[in-house]
């Protein structure tokens, strides 16, 4: 088995801690946990990330902590080569992303971002879907939002955009996105920041896209529509991981999204295999320059 330890004690560091507690490949060693009051009686618990690589009882960490301390702790493993898994997004800047790439090249670092669709069985699915149909697609509908969270300075595109264009860049092989617009369909300050947004661009100069998104929404929801020229269309959940072909449903998830990630986290380290680290570590940082173009548009 692999030692790993993880960054991070709030909700959804949790749900990764149960996730590698049930996968076989893996034994969870340590935590690194500011919280005094936490209590993990079976992990070694530091308050700072170089403690833990410093104690020589991991060999691998899953970071699910703020992504501003994304960039200090791939500065941190660098000499040492420790692999490692981001949660997105994977830096809180444009510039940090440009940095964290550069460095993961020339330190020939193991780094995976979750790109949670990447992840999904339902990828696969979809990327022949999309490449058989590339001709007759006419349009790509993205809806994504909640009601919440609510910041300030900042469009929600940044909390929930970042799966859905990823998952467009590794669909459609970096072709042309251009013409970025958006449009404030709703908002209410009420909430801090609650806003929801429609942005438009196009694929090629050919595919229209829509994304609908905000934290002005009733419940969550994570979906991408895509129209053929016949009105056929395509639907991927991206919350229930399952694909639909005109309303019918071909293709559900067997095991979640972060035990395919572990999986095959597992086998790169074990081959020392890094493709599918260079490769997400490009998609995240176009990903990262595309929201940015998104909120100065």
């Amino acid at each position: 088995m692999i030692n790993i330890g993880i960054v991070g004690c709030g909700h959804w560091a949790l749900k990764i801690i149960n996730e590698i507690n049930n996968n076989k490949k893996f034994n969870l060693t340590s935590i690194v946990c500011r919280n005094k009051n936490s209590n993990f009686k079976t992990l070694k618990v530091f308050d700072t990330v170089e403690k833990m690589i410093n104690a020589n009882i991991i060999d691998c960490i899953y970071v699910a902590a703020e992504p501003k301390l994304n960039l200090e702790i791939v500065n941190l493993i660098k000499n040492k080569k420790i692999p490692i898994i981001l949660e997105k997004p994977v830096t809180d800047t444009l510039i940090n992303a440009k940095e964290l790439k550069n460095i993961a090249i020339n330190n020939n670092l193991m780094i995976y971002p979750n790109l949670t669709n990447y992840f999904s069985e339902t990828f696969n699915e979809l990327k022949n879907l999309v490449d058989n149909n590339f001709l007759k697609i006419k349009e790509i509908i993205i809806y994504e939002g909640n009601f919440g969270p609510f910041r300030k300075n900042i469009n929600p595109i940044w909390d929930w955009g970042y799966h859905s264009i990823s998952l467009l860049f590794l669909l459609f092989d970096y072709k042309k996105f251009s013409d970025v617009k958006k449009k404030e369909i709703k908002s209410n300050n009420i909430y801090g920041k609650g806003i929801v947004t429609k942005f438009y661009f196009k694929i090629n100069s050919k595919i229209n896209v829509k994304i609908i998104t905000g934290n002005l929404f009733k419940k969550k929801i994570r979906k991408i529509k895509i129209v053929l020229n016949n009105n056929e269309n395509i639907l991927n959940d991206m919350i229930v991981h399952e694909i639909k072909f005109n309303n019918k449903q071909i293709f559900k998830n067997k095991k979640s999204p972060i035990s395919s990630l572990l999986n095959t986290f597992e086998k790169s380290i074990k081959i020392n295999d890094f493709e599918i680290s260079n490769n997400l570590i490009d998609v995240s940082y176009h990903t990262t320059k595309f929201l940015d173009k998104f909120y100065r548009c």
